[in-house]
């Protein structure tokens, strides 16, 4: 046992400090200062990009202003979300010396209580692939991690409910048809606590399980506390610089025609050749499977072999899956 964990229970905040509170306090993190969980919500909806990802690849930033969301990049990896106040955020900070030195072991170690959290509303959650927390196959948080100067953090979200609309407009897509087979899929495999019981609990309710299941599963005493003055000053220092984000826009990457909408569950676009003439293949597969696939409704196959689809299909699944 390392000594109690800090419990900062916030309650709503805005969009920024939602992602400032676990960024100011990892950079003022020493090997004194106290390993911390903190439990929030966003007051409103808004898109967060990974750190590994480039915001006008991964979202149409048009769109997103023009409705009123706001684009917030990380400094931890983890994809592309849509988060608002239907969703209960955990973010702990530790000081790397007493957390697991391995990645897995890591999200093993933080992730496990939220999975035991929802076990006990009646869930058969799982902690999947490293860091998925499925119900039944189905994705029902979304979780990141990194090391910020001394401290590791891990994050992620119990979903009561969730804006499946906005995060399928909200993305970049190549195509209509790419659109539509990532909406089908996101559909498929999101799920959340609406569709999975018959009431939903109390944000209240949830957070007070999750903080029991992270004593338990860290054997170490919570102990409710609050941000120190110069905690508060590092905090707003992050909400100026995650704010920035003309500056981190300029640093893009080219698009990814390739969306990860779950574990093992893809959509990707390409055009590929054929004697007759390009063909663009929009395609969602799952564990290696296709399940969906729609083929340009203008190609041509004119005077190509008979199976010649089936070796486009194959070559492409080599290439993307």
């Amino acid at each position: 046992m390392n000594g109690a964990v800090r419990l900062l229970d916030l309650g709503e905040v805005s969009p920024l400090r939602s992602q400032a509170l676990y960024h100011g306090l990892a950079e003022g993190m020493d090997e004194s200062a106290p390993d911390t969980i903190v439990l929030c919500r966003p007051a409103a909806p808004y898109f967060c990009v990974g750190y590994h990802q480039a915001p006008r690849a991964e979202l149409d930033l048009a769109w997103c202003r023009e409705n009123g969301y706001p684009v917030i990049q990380r400094r931890i990896g983890g994809g592309t979300v849509y988060l608002d106040a239907d969703q209960l955020f955990y973010q702990c900070v530790f000081h790397r010396s007493r957390a697991p030195f391995d990645v897995a072991s890591i999200y093993r170690r933080f992730l496990t209580p939220p999975v035991r959290a929802l076990q006990a509303l009646g869930l058969p959650a799982t902690l999947e692939a490293i860091n998925e927390i499925e119900v039944g196959g189905r994705r029902i948080a979304g979780t990141g991690g990194g090391q910020i100067g001394e401290a590791v953090v891990v994050t992620g979200n119990i979903l009561f409910d969730f804006d499946y609309d906005a995060m399928v407009r909200a993305w970049r897509v190549p195509s209509e048809a790419f659109r539509r087979l990532a909406s089908e899929g996101l559909n498929r495999y999101l799920t959340t606590l609406r569709r999975e019981l018959p009431a939903v609990p109390a944000p209240d309710e949830v957070a007070r399980l999750l903080v029991a299941k992270y004593a338990e599963e860290l054997d170490r005493p919570m102990l409710l506390g609050s941000l120190t003055p110069g905690e508060e000053e590092a905090v707003d220092r992050a909400e100026g610089e995650l704010a920035d984000f003309p500056r981190v826009v300029e640093a893009e990457r080219r698009l990814d025609r390739g969306l990860k909408i779950a574990r093992e569950v893809y959509v990707r676009e390409e055009e590929i050749s054929t004697p007759a003439a390009p063909v663009r293949l929009v395609l969602r597969a799952r564990d290696g499977m296709i399940e969906a696939l729609v083929v340009d409704e203008t190609a041509s196959f004119r005077d190509c072999p008979a199976d010649t689809l089936g070796r486009l299909l194959s070559s492409f699944a080599q290439d993307h899956f």
